[in-house]
Order: C-alpha cells, then sequence, then structure tokens
C-alpha cells in the first residue's frame, strides 16, 4: 500500500484503505528486528498522511496501522510512537537503479525515496537533499573521532589536520549539498515553495501538541558539529528543541555525540599554544556557524519557505513555531549560541538619494503590486523595480512576491541582508526613487490608511500566490494543473481563509479603525466538505455536501465529522 499512496493521495482515498486493512502484526514472531527501522519507516509515514492528507476532517487513527506502529516504536526503545529524522529521512530512501551499485555521497539524482507519499519533485528533492547533506558529512564521523583520539593523546597536529579536514566538508556540503533545494523556477532542483508548503511540509508535524518530530534540528550533522566547536548555550527554542532531540537519538548516536563532547576538543584547542591549531578551530566554526557558513545559509533558505508558507495557510512547524518571522529570529538566535568566529559584519551605510531623484508616493508604490505591469518594493527610503529580478531572487519568486507593493524594509533587515554588500549593491541597480510622505506631522488617519493598505496589498499578493496550486502538480499521480480532489481542498481552502480573514478583517477591524464604530461580523462561510465516511444519520449517505457553517462549528465539519486525531 505505501508505494500507492501517491495515487490514493490524488483521489483522497488514503483513509478509507487504510480503515479497511486487517490490524498488522508487529510483534517479534512477525516481524524480525532486522526490519524493525524499516517498519518504523512506513508506518511513521503512513500514519503522518493519514492525518496530513485531509487536514480539516479529522478521525482518529485506525487499529490497522496505529497498533503496530506502537509495537515497532516500542521494540525501538522509543517512550512513544512518533516518526523520527531517522524515520523520515535517514532510512527512506532506495536506490533510483537497484541493478548499479550505489556509489557515495548518496546523490539527490541517484536515489528515490523508499516511501513516498504525492511522490512530486518536491517530496523527493528537499527529503533527499537532507539525506546528500548527512551523506557528504559522512567524513566528519571519522574526523571527530580522530580528533577526539588525537586531544586524549595530546596530538596537536594530527588535531589541526582533522579540523581542517571537517572544514573541507562542511564547505563542500553547503556549496554543494544544501543548494539542491532549488526556489528558482527552471532550475534542475526546483522546489516550489508553493507546492513544498502545501503537499510535503505538512506531513511531519507532530500528531500530538510539543511533540517530537523529524524538523532539521534533528539532523545528526548539527549535533556532531556543535560538540566539536564547542556550543554551551541552549536556552534559545530551537536550542531547547535540540536537546530533547538528542535524547530521543538512538543509543549508539547518544554515545557517540556524549563520548565527543567528553573530549572538550574546542577547549583544548583553544588553551593549546598551537597557533595553526586555534586557527584550524576558527576556520571550522567559520565555515559553520559564521557570517556566511552553513547555518546562515540554511537559516535564508528556510526562512524563505517558511515566509511564503504562513503567508498561504500553514499554521505551524514541526518545532512548534507559529509565525515564519519568529523562525528566522529563533535561527539567528541559535546561531549565536554557538561560539563565534568573527564579529558580525557592519551595517552597510545606505546610499543617499542622488539629487535631484524623483519622489514617489505611497499610493503610486501601492499601484505596483502584483496586478500591475512593473512590481516595486520598499526598502527604507527607497523605492525599487524588482520586475526583471523576480526570476533571478535567490529566494525564489514566492517570497518577494509577497512584499510587492508594500515596505519590505523589516524582512530585508531580519534576514541581515542590509549587512551584505552584495545584496546591497544589487538593489542600488533597481532604485527608480525616493520614498515621499506628505508633508508635515503624519496624522493618524493617514497612518491608519497606510497600514490597512499594505496589510490588504500584502494579503492580495499571498491569495494569487496562494492559488497558484492550480497550475502545478500536487501528486506524482496527476499531472501539472489537474484538478484532483487533493487539489480542489487546497482551492477551497484558499478561498475560506481569504474571507474568513480577509473579509472579516475589512469589515470589522478596518471599518473600526477608520470610523470607530464597530461593524457587523461577515457572513457565514459556504463551504465545500468531502466525507468519505458512512454518515451514522438514517440516510448514511457518503456524498460532497454543502452546509452553513455554524457560528461554534468549523466550516469543514458536518454531523459525521466531528471525532478528533488520536494517535
Amino acid at each position: 500500500m505505501a508505494a500507492e499512496l501517491p495515487a490514493l493521495y490524488a483521489s483522497l482515498e488514503v483513509r478509507r484503505r487504510l480503515e479497511t486493512l486487517p490490524v498488522l502484526d508487529a510483534g517479534p514472531d512477525a516481524l524480525a528486528d532486522a526490519f524493525l527501522q524499516r517498519a518504523a519507516t512506513v508506518l511513521g509515514i503512513v500514519v503522518h498522511a493519514y492525518h496530513r492528507v485531509e487536514p480539516r476532517h479529522e478521525t482518529p487513527t485506525p487499529a490497522s496501522v496505529l497498533t503496530p506502529w506502537h509495537q515497532v516504536c516500542a521494540r525501538l526503545g522509543r517512550e512513544r510512537p512518533f516518526l523520527s529524522y531517522l524515520d523520515l529521512v535517514v532510512a527512506n530512501w532506495r536506490p533510483r537503479d537497484p541493478d548499479t551499485p550505489t556509489a557515495r555521497p548518496l546523490l539527490v539524482e541517484a536515489v528515490r525515496l523508499l516511501v513516498p507519499t504525492v511522490g512530486t519533485d518536491e517530496e523527493q528533492i528537499f527529503y533527499l537533499t537532507q539525506l546528500e547533506m548527512l551523506s557528504r558529512g559522512t567524513p566528519l564521523l571519522t574526523a571527530a573521532a580522530d580528533a577526539v583520539t588525537a586531544t586524549d593523546r595530546d596530538d596537536p597536529h594530527t588535531l589541526t589536520d582533522r579540523l581542517l579536514g571537517m572544514t573541507a566538508c562542511v564547505r563542500e556540503i553547503t556549496a554543494y549539498g544544501l543548494r539542491k533545494i532549488e526556489p528558482r523556477p527552471g532550475r534542475r532542483f526546483h522546489v516550489d515553495p508553493v507546492v513544498w508548503a502545501k503537499t510535503v511540509a505538512p506531513l511531519a508535524v507532530p500528531l500530538v501538541r510539543h511533540g517530537l518530530g523529524p524538523s532539521g534540528t534533528a539532523s545528526p550533522m548539527f549535533h556532531l558539529l556543535d560538540t566539536v566547536i564547542g556550543r554551551t548555550g541552549y536556552r534559545s527554542f530551537i536550542g531547547e528543541e535540540a536537546r530533547r532531540l538528542r535524547a530521543s537519538y538512538p543509543p549508539n548516536w547518544r554515545a557517540f555525540l556524549e563520548s565527543t563532547a567528553a573530549a572538550d576538543i574546542s577547549g583544548y584547542a583553544t588553551a593549546h599554544p598551537h597557533p595553526p591549531l586555534r586557527a584550524a578551530l576558527t576556520g571550522l566554526r567559520a565555515a559553520y556557524a559564521g557570517e556566511d557558513g552553513l547555518l546562515a545559509r540554511h537559516r535564508l533558505k528556510v526562512a524563505g519557505y517558511l515566509n511564503t508558507s504562513y503567508r498561504i495557510g500553514r499554521d505551524v512547524t514541526i518545532s512548534g513555531f507559529p509565525a515564519a518571522a519568529r523562525v528566522a529570529g529563533e535561527l539567528a538566535t541559535s546561531r549565536t549560541e554557538r561560539p563565534a568566529p568573527e564579529p558580525p559584519a557592519p551595517t552597510t551605510p545606505h546610499a543617499p538619494a542622488p539629487p535631484g531623484e524623483r519622489a514617489v508616493g505611497f499610493p503610486e508604490v501601492l499601484r505596483h503590486d502584483h496586478t500591475g505591469d512593473r512590481h516595486w518594493i520598499v526598502v527604507e527610503d527607497g523605492v525599487y523595480d524588482v520586475t526583471d529580478f523576480l526570476a533571478r531572487h535567490p529566494g525564489g519568486v514566492a517570497p518577494l512576491h509577497s512584499y510587492l507593493g508594500t515596505d519590505a524594509t523589516a524582512i530585508f533587515e531580519e534576514l541581515g541582508h542590509h549587512r551584505d554588500r552584495v545584496v546591497t549593491a544589487r538593489l542600488r541597480r533597481l532604485r527608480v526613487g525616493r520614498l515621499e510622505h506628505p508633508p508635515g506631522t503624519v496624522t493618524e488617519p493617514y497612518a491608519t490608511w497606510l497600514r490597512w493598505a499594505t496589510d490588504l496589498t500584502r494579503r492580495g499578493n499571498a491569495f494569487l500566490t496562494d492559488l497558484s496550486i492550480r497550475e502545478s502538480r500536487t501528486s506524482l499521480a496527476s499531472g501539472t494543473g489537474d484538478l484532483t480532489p487533493y487539489t480542489l481542498q487546497f482551492a477551497i481552502e484558499a478561498h475560506e481563509r481569504f474571507h474568513d480573514r480577509t473579509y472579516g478583517d475589512i469589515t470589522g477591524a478596518l471599518h473600526h479603525d477608520l470610523t470607530g464604530s464597530p461593524a457587523a461580523p461577515p457572513p457565514p462561510t459556504r463551504s465545500l466538505h468531502t466525507c468519505t465516511r458512512p454518515c451514522p444519520g438514517p440516510a448514511r449517505r457518503r456524498s460532497s455536501t454543502w452546509r452553513r457553517s455554524g457560528a461554534r462549528r468549523s466550516p469543514w465539519t458536518n454531523s459525521c465529522c466531528t471525532r478528533s486525531a488520536q494517535p
């Protein structure tokens, strides 16, 4: 059945199929220890698929897969069942060509997912890139073990050599591994942020609140490098999550990390009088946690995808972050918990406006959103035409599209672009004028109008981005632009979100801000809900039904679909 998941996703038949299966036996007599990890991968992904394929229609996990999943996780020594990074990434692959020996490192183009859900390029590339990064990082294990031995034997020359080797390995991962998740259209390893946000990202979100999950923080490569460079701070949200995830690692992983940490490689290198050794440690810290290191590049990549996903309806990440801005900030905070290889780069001075430069009012900027022939953004006091730059934006079209016709200064600075000389120089070439506000003191009505005009423009941009899913391929079993039941629910959800949030704000909070008087609530949403199970009522219908949602009822539920997921 796992091999049929893409087709079952497209037709929304995942749940019906699982509910008809008999209860699988995962006891020692039926499942040998050698197959436990593969069973954990298959069962964990299938259970998550059951709940994520129709996120607004929650039902209890069927015993057919829940019972064996509990058994397998218990036999693996886990306190409770959860989908781990080992399950979803490390063990979830197979050779693309089973008749050809698999070379090392494992490359995205040479392997396939063992258990895909939707099976699209977005899913394959996203998970297999993480696998490739781990495979490219295999030399880190040997180097770390040798570094521990060299530290114990007071051998600074060998330790220097191993740290230099680790630095080269980290730079290779940054240059050739991480970049394979490519948000720009037309690239070989393109991962569309919208398709990723809708079809891939939700799968691994834990089924219980504050549960463990296979977030990027769980990658053992990050934990190993942290122990080598001497990370001691874990007070951030991500730091605390890292500690929890490390405690859930397999015993052999934990033992290796503990022995590496006990050697205190960074403390030895810092205190030793051998200058090349200290320089090697500084180089490794820069390659990993520096301003242009692996973590900094990773943060920019993550922020771009998450910023898009939150604007088109994603509620939470695997780690439990409720807002994309917080994720970017937390990633930056987490990076500073590592020993700093160098002070932060100074802010690049903002170029003064050229004499006689054109003044542009905000109403004109707003007209250059996604609906205009030319697309503008504002950064600080400058207005920039990014029309021809959209397709070349390293973060892809979608993140920049969100800010068309509005002020992007906050996100520009949050991502650290104001400290990047290359970015600021590129931005200057796109400048079309300076932003001009009304003369004198900005009045409260103008400030209110500007705030709401900006907010509504961004919502309009997001709505268009949201609906672009209709032109995409959402499952291996469907074609590009096919309106399958799986794709249809995304379009319905986009319209409902626009109605419930944007329409409600326009008629409610905005009306109150501008007039000081309350407004009537928006009319109830008229929603399409597809029910695939027999209803308990007399008619026991199985059909797509229209209903009006009540004040206390979700517009996606009806009388036969109100049960909660119980993983």
